[in-house]
Parts: structure tokens; sequence; C-alpha cells
């Protein structure tokens, strides 16, 4: 091993003696940077695997069986990590939090310790407050994703399989006025495949292509980019074309697999005993593109490890919806993400959908870990998470697992605006939805723990429900009547996709575009008087409104013949200050004026709401002080200002 690892603690030096050890799948861990963290020890480096694609375990990895092998008959790759190590083991939690990092880059440190990162290099990143050192964590980040380059975060090395493949890249044009595109390819194309190649143009997603004449556009000199005119206003354009060289992605899969096993487990030979008291369990956390991996993740099997052991003990899957990922297939694209934004028709939103198709592997080798599912108000309206607990005719609710718990944070937004509220530019008909997810999380992290830790009975799920009258179709929603917030009109649709007979088996597309059946039933939540979400978790914000907080919003342009309204963000409507403020004309929701007597009534009443979700375990103790002060921050924003 490097001497970097000279003169460690002794937690530490247990870790470092797994490391020089060679295991099934892990063969080294490099560490090129070691640093003081304050209650913990940062490593930097870099870890080797190799895996035997003749092992079960294994085979469902596309085109492992192609890749080149070593000396011993193994496939190599290796991963980037960013490890924090408790310096002492009394305050170690003996929980390890692995994040599955999101194209490269952390979510959990923004999402629960308030962090801002403006560097992407892991020796920049930012803690936040915190939260996950303090709680007593081992902390990991490893990368995973074959497309991250370096400088973007953590980034995956995979071999590349030499196989041949149809690829499709799509491209939406919003603008009217003609013009050149510039698509770049996230592969080139083979230049055998350069007279077959076809752009295609469409106004919307289920309608038939018009193939474009082939003297209208051209390759780059390296076949990297395809050019053509744009002249047909709003609609998709697609390339399709042959490529050569394709990259093991669903290694990525096999990275988070094992690295998970050896931090429980240690190597091969290892007892309980040699491995340190600060990694007995591993809880997985993955944030919308990273939640949809480990969603596929256990619905592909890879929660069993190559000797059938449990790799993740607790999963906590947050915003992911009801999907998977580019993630496991031949000329995969891990960072397209569906038709919500504009990632059109990739195998992303398939079933199974509910747990009981989603966990019957690990069920079938007793490896089912423990579940959180969260979700906020836009992974109903652009993620279909309504199809996680309904049948895919939309029609009845579905129970999940007992090991399962979802927790719907009503109100909340996939992604977070600022304050004041903004409508970034001009570029969506109204505010970015500022409501936080952030206390709420971190409770439930806790109880997660404590769930896999010591069997403690988690906080009953909180979702909505087609039986309660919660869970509506569109055309039933009962928005109140706003005039400077007219309710959506539309939403994205998911439809049911095939991509040719060897998709199911090889995980090898023939068909692009696939070919559309009949779109699943997607459900949103029903509102309340004031167009606030029911049937989920009321954080203050929603308990004791300043406004309507909504998990969609409208672009500007509108795409509507795509369906396409804001991706992930959602939107924000204040209520007028007063009854009689000329901004509330025809306005259902009564004024702050009408609900508030004063600033401190509000906060008083933000403080009783956050107190309330402390006794069902669903805010810390410890944060109501935050909460009352981002309420503060809120009011001052939204009244105070006159934000409109």
């Amino acid at each position: 091993m490097p001497s970097v690892w000279t003169r460690v603690s002794p937690t530490l030096a247990a870790l470092l003696l797994f490391a020089g050890i060679a295991s099934a799948e892990v063969v080294r861990i490099d560490i090129r940077q070691r640093d003081d963290a304050g209650t913990h020890e940062r490593l930097i480096g870099r870890v080797f695997f190799e895996v035997d694609p003749t092992l079960a375990a294994n085979r469902g990895i596309a085109d492992l069986a192609l890749a080149l092998r070593s000396a011993r008959g193994r496939v190599e790759f290796s991963s980037d990590l960013l490890l924090f190590l408790p310096k002492s083991p009394d305050r170690a939690r003996g929980t390890v939090f692995l994040e599955v990092v999101n194209r490269g880059i952390d979510q959990s440190l923004g999402l629960l310790s308030g962090a801002r990162q403006v560097d992407a290099a892991p020796e920049s990143w930012t803690l936040g407050d915190r939260f996950h050192l303090e709680q007593g964590f081992t902390v990991a980040f490893l990368g995973w994703q074959f497309d991250v380059r370096p400088s973007q975060g953590l980034a995956f090395q995979a071999p590349v399989a030499p196989v041949d493949g149809t690829v499709r890249v799509s491209y939406v044009e919003a603008a009217t006025s003609p013009r050149i595109i510039g698509l770049r390819l996230p592969y080139c194309a083979a230049e055998a495949s350069v007279a077959d190649a076809r752009v295609t143009f469409r106004t919307r997603i289920e309608d038939a292509s018009r193939v474009l004449p082939r003297e209208t556009w051209q390759f780059d000199a390296n076949r990297c980019v395809a050019r053509f005119p744009a002249a047909s206003g709003p609609g998709i354009y697609e390339v399709v074309y042959q490529a050569s060289g394709s990259p093991v992605a669903g290694l990525g899969l096999a990275a988070i697999r094992d690295f998970a096993s050896y931090l429980k487990y240690g190597p091969e030979g290892a007892t309980l005993r040699e491995n340190p008291a600060l990694m007995r369990r591993v809880i997985g956390f993955g944030y919308s593109q990273s939640g949809r991996f480990l969603r596929e993740f256990v619905r592909d099997g890879f929660n069993a490890d190559e000797r059938g052991r449990a790799a993740f003990d607790g999963l906590l899957v947050a915003s992911a919806g009801a999907g998977g990922g580019s993630f496991n297939h031949r000329f995969a694209m891990p960072g397209q993400a569906g038709n919500s934004v504009l990632s059109i028709l990739r195998p992303v939103d398939l079933p199974p959908f509910t747990d009981d198709g989603l966990l019957a592997k690990a069920r079938a080798t007793q490896v089912v870990p423990k579940i959180f599912y969260t979700v906020t108000s836009t992974e109903y309206w652009a993620r279909a998470a309504s199809l996680t607990h309904t049948s895919e005719d939309g029609t009845v609710d579905v129970p999940l697992a007992p090991t399962s718990r979802l927790y719907f944070i009503a109100g909340t937004p996939h992604a977070s605006g600022v304050l004041p509220p903004t409508r970034v530019g001009g570029g969506f008909q109204h505010n970015l939805n500022f409501a936080q997810q952030r206390w709420t999380m971190r409770a439930l992290l806790v109880a997660l723990d404590e769930w896999v830790r010591a069997d403690t009975p988690p906080p009953p799920s909180v979702y909505p429900t087609i039986a309660k009258g919660e869970l509506v179709p569109l055309e039933r929603v009962r928005f109140p009547v706003v005039p400077s917030f007219p309710f959506a009109e539309y939403m994205p649709q998911v439809w049911r996709m095939d991509y040719g007979p060897a998709f199911a088996d090889a995980r090898v597309i023939t068909l692009e575009p696939p070919a559309l059946g009949a779109p699943f039933r997607v459900l949103v939540p029903q509102v309340d008087a004031d167009g606030n979400d029911r049937g989920g978790i009321r954080i203050p914000e929603i308990a004791v409104p300043l406004g309507t907080y909504t998990g969609w919003n409208v672009t500007n342009p509108q795409l509507r013949d795509l369906r396409y309204l804001a991706g992930l963000l959602g939107s924000f409507e204040p209520f007028a200050q007063t009854a009689d403020d000329p901004a509330r004309a025809g306005d259902a929701r009564p004024s702050i004026a009408e609900r508030y007597r004063s600033r401190g009534d509000h906060l008083d009443r933000v403080a009783a709401a956050a107190k309330a979700l402390v006794a069902q375990r669903l805010l810390l103790a410890d944060d109501v002080p935050s909460v009352v002060r981002r309420a503060e921050q809120i009011w001052t924003a939204v009244v105070a200002t006159g934000a409109r």
C-alpha cells in the first residue's frame, strides 16, 4: 500500500488492513489524499474491482461476457471514492451512509445539510452543517457512471465491449425561427453507418416521425456531431444511427454492490470481529437519478453480492418516482431521465413499478433491504410516482411491502427555488416553489437507521390513496380559482414501450424509437381549498401557508404538444396581502391578513406545526428552532416585501 497510510488512527488502520488484502470483488483501494475533517478523517482515492462474468450474480450485467478479461478470467473496473471515517469508535453510529452520487456529485449534503457545492472536485465539497458527520455516520460517496468526466465529480472507469448497435439521440426544439442545430452525440457514429443514418422530426411524442432528406443534414468529420436545419417549429428531432464499442455500463451497479459489501464484511476470509465497529450496517442513499438507480439495483437483483449476502441493510430512495434508468443496457445513457425532462422515450419508466415486482429477486435470495421511499409533489406530476402504489390502470391502491415505507412530503418540489421567490429570468410562468424537504428528510434518515439497527418500528407511511379520495386523475383535481395562477391543463405521459425482442433478456435495444403501447394512468394528489396537496406530510410551509405550493410549473413559451410542463420544478403563488388587495380580485383563497393576526401569530403556528411533526418522528426536536427561523425568512420574503 502507498506510504500515505502511515501514522493513521486505529480505526482507520483496521480499514487499511482490509485495503491491503485482495477480495474477490474489491482488489485494492488507493488513497491519494487523507486529511482532518474534525470528528472524521477524509479520504479521497480510487477503488479497484474485478468480477467473475460466469457467476450468477453478474450475468444480468449487459455485455459483461464480451468484455476483456484479465489473466484470472475477471473483468476489471474502478471508481472514485470520497470517504469520511469517524475518528473515535465511541462516537461512531455503526452505520455507513453510502450515497450513490448523481452525475458525479452529491445530493444529500445539500438536501440534508444545506451545503452548496461550487466545485465538482471532491476536495472542494462542503459539508454544510455536517449533519451526517455529527450523527456519527461513516459517510461514503462512490462513482458509478462511466460518462462522468473526472472534472465533473466522482468518475467511473468501465471496460468497453466490442459490439455494434443502434443509437438514438433526441433533441427538443422550442424556438420557432429557422436555424442550424449542432447536436453532440453521446456515441460517435460508425463510419460504415453514415449512409443509413437518419434524422427525423415530429411535433408530438406519440406521432409518427417524418424523415428529413439525407442531403439536408450531415455528421462532422469525426461523426460525433450531427448538424441539421430546424425549420419546422417546436418538436422533437432524433438522430438514429449505428455505433461501435459500448461501455459495460451495468458494472456501475456491481461497483455499488461490491463496495457496500466490502465495507460490511471486509475481504474474503475476514471475520466479523475484524470489521471496525463503525461499519456494521450500510444504508444506501439516492436522490432523483441515483434514487432511480437504487430502484433498478434492487429490481435486478444486485442487493445480493457474489456470495449471496445482502449488500445494503437499508435504502433511502428519495425523489425517484416510479422509474429506473438507462443504466444497464448496450449503449446506455445514464444521464437521461425520461419524458418529464425531455430525455424522450428512454428505458426509464418501465415496469415493475410496485414492490411486488421490484423486490421479487431480493425476496428470492432473502436479501430484502428495509426501504424508505420519499416523494415530493413533483414526482407525482413528472415522475409517475402514483404507479409505485397503484395498479397500472390507476384504479386501485396496491399495498407496499412490509419492509417498505412511503412518505409524501406534500407541496415540495423536486428541485427547490430560492428566496425571495423568482421566475428565473422569465423562463417559467410562475415563481419557483422554495419549500424544503430538509428537516423531514433528516428525521427520516435517523428513523431508517433505528429501524435497521435496532428494529425500532418507523413512522407509518404517509401518502395519498385512491380509497381516501386523495389521489385522482388530473381532470378531477379541485384547484381553486386563482386568475393569476391557472391550473395546469396537461402533464407528461408514460407509455408502455417496446425496444425489440433482445431487450428483456440481453439488454440490447434493436428498435429505435421504441414502439409505443397504451399510456399508463398516472394520478396526482388532490388539493385543499388553497390548492395545496392533501394526503402527505404537511411540513410547516404547507400546514401554515403563505401561498399555494405545487409540484408543477409551466415553461414560457409552453410546450403543450409535448405535454411538457417545467421538468422537475414547482410553483409558488402567494396569497393576497389583505382582503381588499387588488391582487385578490377573483382569487378564491383567503388573504394573509384574514388568516394570521400578525407575524408573531404566524410563527407561533409554525412552531406548533413543527412540534406536531416531532411527535410523529417526522422532524427532529433539535431542528425546530431552525424551522422557525426559516419561517421568518419566508415571511419577510413573501409578506414584508410583498412578493408577487
